[in-house]
């Protein structure tokens, strides 16, 4: 590969690592517009229940509505493209978990063990790789919650919209990390994934 095809390729996920931060930001603005709305005092709003404005209940209905869409379509692709099933054929399912984490944590920092089942490693990193598409699934969790907070329209549930938010951010960064250490292992090491 070319250096040209190499910057070509990073500046696409640069753009779409750009994509995905702006739109995890829009939902922080909306879970935060909901958050001032609710403390300014929408009508008859309580700790644990309110009543919504007209804008706010249209608002949470589509956004639960484009978020179980989002989620299902991500769950049919995962279903028909055997994503899901590879990971249950997976021969790390039968290793303990103190294992599986070793394994990870040599995939992440791209040091090998020498006394490590390279098979092993390479099926750990082909699976962190494989798992972008988890992202798409918490993009359909996030707006449901926020759908919800918006019909809920109470402190309580702009609270855990946010909350529930901030954990599924973290754990976007996390899958996306991963995936990319993971195609840097199997990048860097042709000769593990060759056997």
């Amino acid at each position: 590969m070319d250096a040209t095809a190499m910057n070509l390729d990073r500046a696409g996920r640069k753009q779409r690592r750009l994509r995905l931060i702006l739109g995890f930001v829009l939902l922080l603005a909306v879970v935060g517009a909901l958050a001032v709305g609710v403390a300014m005092g929408g009508q008859n709003t309580g700790i644990f229940d309110g009543e919504p404005p007209r804008w706010a209940s249209n608002v949470g209905r589509v956004l639960v509505i484009l978020g179980v869409i989002v989620e299902v379509a991500a769950v049919v692709w995962a279903v028909r493209t055997g994503r899901h099933r590879a990971a249950r054929r997976s021969p790390l399912l039968t290793l303990s978990w103190s294992h599986r984490r070793r394994l990870a944590r040599q995939v992440r920092r791209g040091t090998p063990g020498a006394d490590e089942d390279p098979a092993l490693l390479v099926e750990t990193a082909r699976q962190f790789a494989d798992q972008r598409w988890f992202v798409v699934l918490v993009g359909g969790l996030a707006m449901t919650s926020v759908g919800q907070a918006f019909l809920g329209f109470a402190p309580f549930f702009a609270v855990i919209g946010g909350l529930l938010l901030v954990i599924w951010t973290v754990l976007t960064v996390s899958v996306l990390r991963n995936a990319r250490r993971g195609e840097a292992f199997l990048r860097d090491r042709p000769d593990l994934s060759g056997r």
